[in-house]
């Protein structure tokens, strides 16, 4: 089963040809699928595959509906990420319904998908329950702007996208306060350039409140 794609970047308001956005990467649309291998009579095991991008967590509530009643839904990331309001809605949804996530061995959680993982939840406690295989990437990136080298912009056009970072930045601020996440993600984010990626050390993950 997969999902719509298309890249809207890791922010997504335009005006006058002004973009806010992040460097795209050829991937395919997020599959979501049964991982085969961690599926058990106790776990139904999700494997969310691709970049995210708009409806993706419409669709995994679908796709879970459909699933046998067990006790536990545990969701493997493997993506680079993509829209960055649907990998916030993602998380959320794995916040709200206490569904633990994980980053399998050899396998990379970056961008949106990054600020997904950290939704996960304990079905039972409700406590943060977020694991990064020691050898899973888990990374975090900063935002960009994006410019027309054709267009003469004028003063309100930069208002315009010096407003629309901050909103973006307290909107990320608020999902993580939201999860209960720590809010040094912010700093994490800011430390590497949006062509960059900042991959979490397992001190660091551990530091977040990521099991290793």
């Amino acid at each position: 089963m997969a999902t719509r794609f298309g890249f809207r970047g890791l922010l997504g308001a335009a005006v006058g040809g002004v973009m806010l956005g992040a460097v795209a990467q050829p991937v395919s649309a997020l599959e979501i699928s049964q991982h085969v291998l961690k599926d058990s009579a106790e776990v139904n095991a999700i494997l969310l595959k691709g970049k995210i991008d708009d409806g993706d967590t419409f669709d995994l509530q679908v796709y879970i509906a459909g699933l046998p009643k067990k006790p536990n839904i545990v969701v493997y990331l493997d993506s680079p990420g993509g829209n960055l309001r649907e990998g916030m809605r993602l998380g959320k949804f794995f916040n709200q319904n206490k569904i633990e996530t994980v980053v399998d061995a050899k396998t990379r959680c970056t961008s949106s998908c990054a600020l997904a993982f950290l939704g996960g939840r304990d079905n039972v406690t409700g406590k943060p329950q977020r694991t990064k295989a020691s050898s899973g990437a888990v990374g975090f990136h900063a935002f960009t702007r994006e410019f027309d080298k054709d267009k003469q912009y004028t003063a309100d056009d930069l208002k315009f996208v010096i407003q629309r970072t901050q909103t973006e930045v307290y909107g990320v601020a608020e999902y993580l306060r939201s999860i209960g996440a720590d809010m040094d993600v912010l700093r994490i984010m800011l430390r590497a350039a949006s062509n960059e990626m900042n991959f979490i050390s397992n001190d660091d993950a551990i530091a977040l409140g990521v099991r290793v």
